[in-house]
């Protein structure tokens, strides 16, 4: 795991760091340049963390439970809490950039195809199959219908 150095920064050098880095992000201007970009500074598994944590928190919004979490991206469960505690304390500006990133084409695209994915696991032990069967219909034609009207 990463660590920091216990010597900290001066305040002024901190504060103009972070300036510089985040003015820095905001000039990449396409996905490719910052893909580039993060794949440079990044591991391949800082990478894949960060795109899980960033899924996770758009699940959670969505409304999805932490069980279908940890069967979909292969997480655990304390990761799944520690997003959701994240969100709890986000910002108004911060959730209402996931709101938004939820509405995009994309992620809905890709949001469905989780669900296509959890409706082929079998339901836990102690649920309804019924229900459960009636539910995976409701999904399965709602997510017809969204994708017809795409």
């Amino acid at each position: 795991m990463p660590r920091v150095s216990r010597f900290k920064l001066d305040k002024d050098i901190e504060t103009e760091m972070f300036h510089q880095f985040w003015e820095s992000l905001s000039q990449l201007h396409s996905a490719e340049q910052v893909s580039a970009f993060f794949s440079d500074i990044l591991t391949d598994t800082e990478e894949m963390m960060l795109a899980k944590r960033f899924t996770t928190a758009l699940l959670i919004l969505k409304g999805k439970r932490p069980v279908e979490i940890v069967q979909t991206l292969h997480i655990t469960y304390s990761t799944i809490g520690s997003v959701a505690s994240w969100l709890k304390n986000a910002k108004p500006h911060t959730r209402k950039i996931l709101q938004n990133f939820i509405q995009t084409n994309n992620w809905q695209e890709f949001l469905d195809r989780i669900d296509e994915f959890l409706d082929q696991l079998p339901p836990r032990y102690g649920t309804n199959w019924q229900q459960a069967g009636k539910q995976k219909w409701e999904r399965t034609k709602e997510r017809a219908a969204r994708q017809a009207l795409r």
